[in-house]
């Protein structure tokens, strides 16, 4: 591996997933907090339609987003990538979340309405705090689908000490018919022990952040 910019290709994986994932919940917290506490018009058909939106296949979207990332030109650089792959990790983690929040109690939100809490500071002092494990839930999701991710980082990085972990070890590692095996186990190896690191520290809220989700 020494041969290779393997170093440049775990922070180039690192930061993209890591801001993708900011990105993604903060923008899924929101939505799901409002598709699941608030009370509106078509609010059921949108969080399905947002979570129709996360099945769309990636080879479908990757033409339109090349589009929009020549036509800003980012090409080749990691923000193509942080802009992009919140096109599937919002409805995703809105759809998980939205789920976990109608599992909270509405009595917790509508106690601290009426001892003075906004809804902006009810939302941010109780129920927040509460859906903890689903949050961190639906980062570890986002944050693995980041750091996996293939066809996108494929298409819009090019050079190589800017690829991604699974784009650098494919492309670098592999010449023609020849694989260099060790190499490439290695990389395997090295790339996935972050994500696992980040399984093994926080399983308990993962399984909780879920189970909540799914009775939601």
């Amino acid at each position: 591996m020494a041969k290779t910019t393997f170093p440049h290709w775990l922070w180039n994986t690192f930061f993209i997933a890591v801001f993708s994932t900011i990105i993604s919940l903060f923008c899924g917290l929101l939505a799901g907090y409002a598709l699941g506490r608030l009370k509106f018009p078509m609010a059921g058909t949108l969080g399905t339609s947002i979570f129709v939106t996360y099945l769309v296949p990636p080879t479908l979207l990757f033409i339109p987003l090349a589009n929009i990332i020549r036509t800003f030109q980012l090409g080749d650089t990691p923000w193509a990538l942080i802009l992009t792959y919140p096109t599937f990790l919002i409805p995703f983690c809105t759809w998980l979340l939205m789920g976990y929040f109608k599992t909270i109690p509405k009595e917790l939100e509508e106690c601290a309405r009426i001892d003075g809490a906004t809804r902006f500071g009810a939302m941010v002092r109780i129920i927040f705090p509460i859906a903890v494990p689903g949050i961190l839930s639906a980062g570890i999701f986002a944050f693995t689908l980041s750091w996996n991710e293939f066809i996108y980082a494929l298409v819009f990085l090019s050079s190589p000490e800017k690829k991604t972990v699974p784009v650098g070890v494919v492309s670098e590692l592999i010449r023609g018919d020849i694989y260099f095996w060790g190499q490439l186990m290695a990389g395997a190896l090295l790339g996935s022990i972050p994500v696992a690191l980040v399984y093994s520290f926080f399983v308990e809220y993962y399984v909780t952040g879920l189970t909540g989700s799914v009775k939601g």
